[in-house]
């Protein structure tokens, strides 16, 4: 049944933002115990910290994805909407309802500072409530202005998801799944045109998901900065995004696959011109190979990850005394030559010259 389509309904936004925000408040002020799951995945130990505060933050998610689809349903007139149409109204503000029940209680012990998070990711919920709310309907008079901002809000989530999850570090098999993860709902608010066309949009969104995960998994391998991979990962998803857009509106041609390769390659460009400028660490070996001692600091941190994607392990090297010779089990295990380990740090290799250190 079709109903006309009724007044903005701000009213409706405000009192979805002040219930989200009042409950991010009281979840700030408890106290929640927290439980350690431990299982295996694919004979790699893995934990997850369970809290009552997660528990929380999924029913304010709850909460607006109900209030969006209330919210939809008012605009449009329609009492009923396809499921898969009004559910990518809730992505977005799903997103800041997680990001606001997460960050603001970890301040609360500074008050000027969870202030001022409150405030902030309060308005931004409102404004992207409001923007949502504004793509409802295609004859809205701000519809482009409205899509405009969602766009740019869906791009800046996607990096700092990307750039979160890239810089963990965790094995190919679960970082590519966590991008493949995020990346299927925010391609499907890009997607996002019109209720005839749900098959193909949730389509086309899943294969970009798919992409975006193989692109993640060799990246795990080059051991980048965390921008600098969430960057790639972000570059390779707004093309995909970008030419599937102009494809479902029947706009796509030679031309325009030629505009956003250039983009993606000037693009990709900036981001490798910026990798090379980042100065690397430096290296307790000159250029000689030889040991140099000037170079040795006192805790010198190597980050090591191999071609699957296991995770960097920190060994930290320490300088030998000059009292004693040098003795590699205490030094690398950061304990006094007297004390003997229990078990000794395992090496890779013979044990290391007094004069030069074995790299792993």
């Amino acid at each position: 049944m079709t109903d006309e389509p009724r007044a903005f309904p701000e009213d409706r936004i405000m009192l979805l933002v002040c219930l989200v925000m009042s409950g991010v408040v009281l979840s700030s002020a408890a106290v929640f115990p927290t439980r350690t799951i431990a299982f295996h995945v694919l004979g790699s130990p893995l934990g997850i910290d369970v809290s009552a505060r997660w528990t929380l933050a999924g029913l304010l998610i709850l909460l607006v994805a109900f209030g969006m689809d209330g919210l939809v349903r008012h605009i449009s007139g329609h009492r009923r909407i396809d499921l898969r149409y009004s559910t990518t109204f809730w992505i977005l503000p799903g997103l800041v309802t997680l990001a606001a029940a997460t960050v603001v209680p970890r301040q609360f012990g500074s008050p000027s500072v969870w202030l001022g998070d409150i405030v902030l990711l309060g308005v931004l919920l409102s404004l992207v409530v409001v923007g949502e709310c504004g793509t409802v309907r295609l004859d809205t008079p701000w519809y482009r202005t409205a899509r405009l901002g969602l766009n740019i809000a869906t791009y800046g989530a996607a990096l700092a998801l990307y750039a979160f999850i890239y810089s963990l570090q965790a094995r190919s098999l679960i970082s590519s799944t966590a991008v493949i993860v995020v990346t299927f709902p925010l391609a499907l608010e890009l997607l996002r045109s019109t209720e005839e066309n749900l098959e193909t949009t949730w389509l086309y969104a899943f294969v970009i998901a798919i992409v975006a995960g193989q692109v993640s998994w060799p990246l795990n391998a080059l051991g980048l900065s965390a921008l600098y991979g969430g960057a790639l990962i972000l570059l390779a998803f707004y093309t995909l995004t970008g030419l599937t857009q102009q494809h479902l509106a029947g706009r796509l041609n030679r031309s325009v696959a030629a505009e956003f390769g250039s983009v993606a390659l000037v693009a990709l460009a900036m981001i490798v011109a910026g990798i090379a400028a980042t100065p690397e660490p430096t290296s307790v070996l000159d250029t000689a190979g030889d040991f140099a001692p000037e170079a040795y600091s006192t805790e010198l941190e190597f980050g090591l990850v191999d071609a699957m994607g296991i995770p960097r392990v920190p060994v930290i090297l320490y300088p030998p005394s000059p009292l004693r010779p040098f003795d590699p089990w205490s030094d690398l295990a950061g304990t006094d030559s007297t004390t003997v380990p229990e078990q000794p740090v395992p090496l890779i290799g013979p044990p290391p010259s007094p004069l030069r250190p074995i790299l792993p």
